[in-house]
């Protein structure tokens, strides 16, 4: 009997272990969120906070499905269990009938950004307003602060039930007002505008009504650094780095070409000099200068071999920087993120749409990035800063002067706030030929950890940058050269010595005549 207990507990450890763990990108799911927008307010001060929106959702690595309100068709809401809807015109614009409909026997989540909250939702908030027409507030949560922002029609609660987000001051209020709220399955925010600290403000409530319970991460992100920046002014500033025990996170151009190079060659020595002194390497997407580029075509297989050969050099990235616009597009998503399950999403520059699409991938593992000046202007300086809501990556544009990167190491170093390690959290990279994966501050290739070599290799300069190409006959045309130059030499030798039998036939001439 005993044997067979045994027996059936072997069994039953076998059968478990056998049992593959699911991933944590399926732990982590989010729900996807239906963005709804009235008008994307452009030309107005309101332009720019769709895309905010979008930016602070990605950051929570939530999927979303941007639409307009205009296209609303009957029964989406009941697609999605959270929905948010921007109002930028709320004096002008109603809602349409279907939406209406819907809402009322909607019981999922719902958000509103603007004025002219439904009725029904006023009421579940016991919401009490008033407007302000022209004026210039003082926003405050958390660390953050801004003063003298103007505003135009802006909501001012004066009453509510729930929970309330930072606070609002103005000269023509004499009580300060709440942000925004939430209670339940609802949450509301009067104003929110890109460009000011209301776009970090909103993603207070934002963490809340999303349901996320994770803590924050907070990392220092060193960004533009390429083939062709100082490389010895990037290996001195990681070393600094390290000793002040500050990990960051180099995103770092791809190269699809010339590897043999030895530019490219110091290049890879660098990022794994970076990667020996706690920094953890991402890949910046390519540059797209025109969508009509047959270089767009080669997304996969460049960025696929260039990961492959960061693998050959020893070097693990763990994730993509990417401008927010590449997650709504089916060709970047599919032929250039698809490798990366983390991402750091950076705001929209120079939007180059292939294939856009109006649902958004979202990373297992994202990060809001933020610049270091943009935040400064919020953030008292000398202060220690409280992490952000999501996990934020600051920022700082790697300067190949090296003045301006001690100014930079003195920000950081002289800095209380405490960064993070970006290794530490669960990353994977991988490309048919290669897994790139952090396990606990731990770097693996293909499931092998690797050496962290601190030691920079010198590179030999000398190279043949052209090979020179075999060419017909030349072997032919050579000894043709070398008879030649032979019937010629000849033939001076033989015209040299007729000169000279002539000149003394002539002289001997001349001298009998003479004497005669």
């Amino acid at each position: 009997m005993r044997k067979v207990y045994l027996f059936v507990t072997l069994l039953v450890l076998l059968c478990t272990l056998s049992v593959p763990r699911q991933t944590s990108a399926a732990e982590s799911a989010k729900d996807p969120v239906l963005l709804l927008y009235d008008s994307k307010a452009l030309k107005t001060p309101q332009e720019g906070n769709v895309e905010a929106l979008q930016r602070l959702l990605a950051g929570y690595s939530t999927p979303v499905t941007l639409l307009s309100l205009e296209q609303y068709k009957e029964g989406k809401l009941h697609s999605f269990n959270k929905v948010i809807l921007v109002r930028n015109k709320s004096d002008e614009l109603n809602f349409p009938d279907a939406f209406l409909q819907d809402l009322k026997a909607y019981s999922g989540k719902y958000m509103q950004i603007g004025s002219g909250l439904p009725a029904s939702i006023q009421q579940a908030l016991h919401l009490q307003e008033q407007h302000t027409v022209d004026d210039t507030i003082n926003l405050k949560i958390s660390d953050l602060n801004q003063t003298s922002i103007p505003v135009s029609n802006m909501a001012w609660v004066t009453s509510f039930e729930g929970k309330s987000y930072g606070t609002v001051k103005s000269s023509k209020h004499p009580s300060e007002a709440p942000y925004s709220i939430a209670n339940g399955n609802y949450g509301y925010i009067p104003y929110l505008s890109k460009g000011n600290v209301s776009e970090l403000a909103a993603s207070y409530v934002l963490k809340d009504w999303l349901e996320v319970s994770s803590a924050p991460q907070h990392y220092v992100l060193i960004s533009d650094i390429f083939p062709f920046s100082n490389l010895e002014l990037v290996n001195a500033m990681a070393d600094q780095l390290y000793e002040a025990g500050i990990p960051f996170v180099a995103s770092i151009q791809p190269v699809f070409s010339n590897w043999d190079y030895p530019a490219m060659q110091r290049y890879m020595e660098t990022l794994k000099h970076l990667q020996a002194r706690n920094g953890s390497i991402i890949v910046q997407t390519p540059i797209v200068d025109s969508t009509d580029s047959p270089d767009v075509n080669k997304l996969r297989n460049e960025l696929g071999s260039f990961l492959d050969h960061l693998a050959s050099s020893g070097i693990v990235p763990l994730g993509v920087s990417a401008e927010m616009y590449w997650t709504y597009d089916k060709h970047y998503a599919s032929d250039g993120l698809s490798f990366f399950d983390s991402g750091l999403i950076l705001p929209n520059k120079a939007v180059q749409y292939r294939d856009p699409s109006d649902t958004a991938v979202a990373f297992h593992s994202t990060a809001y990035t933020i610049d270091a000046k943009e935040l400064s202007r919020y953030s008292d300086e000398g202060k220690s800063l409280n992490p952000l809501p999501m996990n934020t990556a600051i920022a700082y544009s790697f300067p190949n002067d090296p003045s301006k990167l001690e100014t930079l190491l003195t920000t950081l170093t002289s800095s209380w706030t405490t960064y993070d390690d970006y290794k530490n959290g669960e990353h994977s990279v991988q490309t048919s030929a290669s897994k790139f994966s952090s396990q606990n501050g731990h770097l693996l290739i293909n499931g092998q950890s690797i050496l962290l070599n601190n030691r920079i290799q010198d590179i030999d300069s000398a190279h043949v940058y052209v090979q020179q190409k075999e060419k017909s006959l030349s072997g032919l045309f050579s000894v043709q050269n070398k008879i030649l130059i032979v019937l010629i030499g000849t033939s001076l030798f033989l015209f040299g010595l007729f000169l000279i039998i002539g000149h003394r036939m002539y002289k001997r001439k001349y001298m009998q005549s003479w004497r005669q």
